[in-house]
């Protein structure tokens, strides 16, 4: 009689013990994020360079970034560059975050603890993609928050294939 008690006992305790478990689990804030993709297309090189301005380097042609949903989060570019040749990515008037020991080589050290600042520094949005590669970066919210940025405008194209570029648009709605 006792042991079934026992029996008993311990299933009520495993009980509470998994519902708490998932107590925790589903009540723990998610960190979610947006992301915005952006592929690179070969290059036609069949188009000599005066005819190749029509070339889409990157796709898709326009992002729409919605203030009041996109920013509630981080923001993330996913940039893929499937093609046999290196590209850049970069995007006027917008910045990135990059941690300070990949925007600045000299290590900063704090002169209390003698490490590494745990910081992010904004810099422009550029980045080199090289063939096969995909990246990800944190975009900065400087120039997509707010009512001043409503309806602004962003040129995002390939820098390193100035003569054949066609820019392509990110929108702030």
């Amino acid at each position: 009689m006792r042991s079934q008690g026992l029996l008993r006992f311990f299933s009520w305790i495993r009980l509470i013990a998994a519902l708490a478990l998932c107590a925790d689990v589903f009540d723990r804030p998610e960190t979610h994020a947006r992301e915005f993709w952006f592929e690179a297309q070969e290059l036609d090189k069949e188009k000599g360079t005066l005819e190749a301005g029509e070339t889409k380097i990157w796709l898709p042609p326009a992002v729409v970034i919605d203030q009041k949903e996109d920013l509630n989060e981080p923001l993330w570019f996913i940039v893929q560059n499937p093609t046999g040749i290196d590209h850049e990515f970069a995007v006027g008037g917008l910045f990135m975050l990059v941690s300070e020991e990949e925007a600045i080589p000299e290590i900063k050290l704090d002169p209390e603890s003698a490490g590494l600042l745990p910081r992010n520094i904004r810099v422009p949005l550029h980045i080199k993609v090289k063939s096969g590669q995909t990246r990800r970066v944190q975009v900065a919210p400087r120039g997509l928050v707010g009512e001043e940025n409503l309806g602004a405008r962003y040129r995002f194209f390939c820098p390193k294939h100035k003569d054949i570029r066609v820019s392509r648009f990110i929108y702030v709605d």
